[in-house]
């Protein structure tokens, strides 16, 4: 089985000239932790998630793990903040530019493999041969299509 036969494709997706607070409620009302970030050709230029603004948020020395040698952690009112000024910022900033693509006729188990293989990521961009954005796997996705009972010996 093809990853288009799973993929989502009525996607949310933001653009890099955007501003985060505006992307991310967006992405809020759509209970969505990601969205894919388009150039004007539909190009994947990137992906913003929660995880990525939570990570320009967290101060460094809690990235660092230097969080052991300092007597007190931030509050509430430094995170908050730390989010606005990152809240204020376009998309490009904040972005991972470097999602995890897979073509559109990779098989099912190459996705798997990929997403199990690629980290914090649990979402790989469908794209053409042109990198034009098709639709979005999730693990989820993978797990759902394997549960339903309509996958057959075939399948396998």
């Amino acid at each position: 089985m093809s990853a288009e036969k799973i993929m989502v494709t009525k996607l949310v997706t933001a653009q890099a000239n955007e501003r985060v607070q505006d992307v991310f409620l967006r992405m809020r009302k759509a209970k969505l932790r990601m969205l894919p970030v388009l150039d004007n050709q539909r190009h994947i230029v990137g992906v913003i998630s929660t995880f990525s603004v939570m990570e320009h948020i967290v101060p460094d020395y809690l990235h660092n793990g230097d969080l052991e040698q300092i007597s007190y952690a931030p509050d509430m009112g430094i995170l908050r903040k730390h989010y606005k000024e990152v809240a204020a910022q376009t998309v490009d900033k904040v972005m991972n530019p470097t999602p995890l693509l897979v073509q559109n006729t990779e098989s099912v188990l190459s996705v798997a493999a990929a997403l199990s293989s690629y980290g914090r990521h649990e979402y790989a961009m469908v794209v053409d041969k042109k990198n034009n954005l098709l639709g979005v796997i999730s693990a989820g996705d993978i797990l759902d299509a394997l549960d339903q009972s309509s996958i057959g010996v075939n399948d396998a």
